[in-house]
């Protein structure tokens, strides 16, 4: 995207004309954008018939996922971002948007066990990882306002579980309930079942909600974080974030996670 704008910007005939010089502004201003949000982007989505990202071949099980709607979110090792292997236009949703929400079925796996041997801070096993979301604010920078899931797998409990939780950001200061939405062991986890997720704008607020159930266990879960900016419209310019590790360390490991993403409604 970042080539074909600079390809725009040099091919513009140098007239001095109004109509010249407003097609200059407009494409700079695009150009702005797409340079503040490229440090956090995804990977283009792959076709359903190439190798997940990691350069390998992709499961029986895998391919099943991607032909039945799905798309898969891998984290490479050293990464942060998820690169997007099948999927389809808004399944998932990626880079810019104007949703007042995200309505997603998301599957974590036995990858979700991570373990941080080299952390970038002595607690970072403890940061939270984030599940899909979105900026708001009239910002592209999530770190600083917008509203996503948190997840998080913990090594100090008995048995060891992931933790999921309603995340956001508040003017830079990031936000939880008192305790996570809910969690899954490792069993839960190598049942690779579906939950669905949602989160959206809601005035001065963020809700969320997750619904479904692991091993015949139901699980339903709501919360609300405050939202800064209230009087700021819900289909305003955001970025569409996807699968992500971190925190300040990256992925220990490889990390991946199908997702099923419809247009959000009310």
């Amino acid at each position: 995207m970042r080539d074909l704008l600079l390809d725009s910007l040099r091919l513009l005939p140098i007239v001095r004309s109004t109509r010249a010089k407003r097609l200059a502004a407009s494409a700079s201003l695009a150009l702005g954008l797409c340079s503040l949000a490229l440090a956090c982007a995804p990977a283009a989505p792959q076709e359903e018939d190439q190798a997940p990202a990691g350069g390998e071949a992709a499961t029986a099980s895998q391919r099943a996922g991607l032909s039945a709607g799905w798309a898969l979110y891998t984290v490479d090792v050293g990464a942060h971002s998820a690169s997007i292997s099948g999927g389809s236009p808004g399944n998932p949703l990626a880079w810019f948007t104007r949703v007042s929400g995200r309505d997603f079925q998301f599957r974590f796996n036995a990858s979700a066990a991570y373990v941080l041997t080299r952390p970038t801070q002595p607690e970072d096993q403890f940061d939270w990882n984030k599940l899909p979301g979105f900026s708001d604010c009239g910002t592209l920078d999530l770190s600083q306002e917008g509203a996503m899931f948190g997840w998080r797998w913990r090594l100090d409990t008995a048995p060891k579980v992931l933790e999921v939780t309603a995340y956001a950001n508040n003017r830079g200061k990031h936000l939880t309930p008192a305790t996570p939405l809910f969690t899954l062991d490792a069993a839960d986890l190598a049942s690779d079942a579906p939950l669905r997720y949602r989160v959206w704008i809601d005035g001065a607020q963020y809700r969320f909600s997750v619904a479904g159930s692991v091993r015949g266990r139901p699980i339903s879960a709501t919360a609300t974080l405050p939202r800064s900016c209230a009087s700021t419209a819900s289909t305003g310019l955001k970025w569409a974030s996807g699968l992500y590790f971190g925190g300040t360390s990256t992925a220990p490991s490889k990390i991946t996670g199908y997702v099923s993403e419809i247009a959000f409604r009310p």
